[in-house]
């Protein structure tokens, strides 16, 4: 995966709670020897919860998955008004491609001012089925150089961005750019196999 300059300066909840979204360009690096997040090969991992869909624990970014990532704030109405839409996107991406896709919504609050009791309840109201958790600092919508809610982005497998939006965006967009991706990652898979069993002939 190719190295980016890591978008730095946007930790904090009160940038993150501005009325406007902020495209700062750049995708994250996961390098093993450098990267912003907080593990040893610079991923980030998210503290997640028990709700519809969701496990107590972590997971991590990049999972080796193509994953649509959904950031919001649970009293953002904009948030709320996507979260059918991306369910709709989860349904229809669960159909056709199974666990060839994963989907973390993630809130920029905390587990302080958002117990996981409160966001368990707001999550089943809002139509989540999927893993959900926490990235009260920002880290990770900061890394891909986006400040504010609702944004959804999509990455491939090595957590490269691939696709974001700031705002209400329809599940058939998500959809569309999600297959890109797989089919782009399966024609890779394809030509380096091919390119594995090909050898060069040899002279008489």
């Amino acid at each position: 995966m190719r190295r980016r300059e890591i978008v730095a300066g946007l930790g904090s909840v009160g940038a993150l709670a501005g009325a406007g979204g902020l495209l700062l360009g750049g995708v994250p690096s996961f390098g093993a020897d450098s990267g912003p997040g907080n593990g040893d090969d610079g991923s980030y991992t998210v503290e997640t919860i028990d709700a519809r869909g969701s496990e107590a624990g972590t997971l991590p970014v990049p999972t080796g998955d193509v994953m649509v990532l959904e950031f919001f704030v649970t009293g953002c109405g904009n948030c709320q008004t996507q979260m059918p839409k991306i369910a709709e996107a989860y349904s229809q991406l669960a159909t056709d491609h199974g666990d060839e896709v994963t989907f973390l919504g993630i809130t920029f609050q905390s587990p302080d001012n958002k117990p996981p009791a409160e966001l368990r309840d707001w999550w089943r109201a809002h139509g989540g089925n999927w893993p959900v958790g926490y990235d009260p600092m920002g880290d990770i919508a900061a890394s891909y150089g986006y400040s504010s809610y609702p944004t959804t982005i999509v990455t491939d497998a090595d957590g490269e961005k691939h696709w974001g939006k700031l705002g209400i965006t329809e599940p058939d967009v998500i959809v569309d750019h999600v297959e890109s991706v797989l089919e782009t990652s399966s024609d890779e898979t394809t030509n380096s196999s091919v390119n594995a069993n090909t050898t060069e002939p040899t002279a008489d």
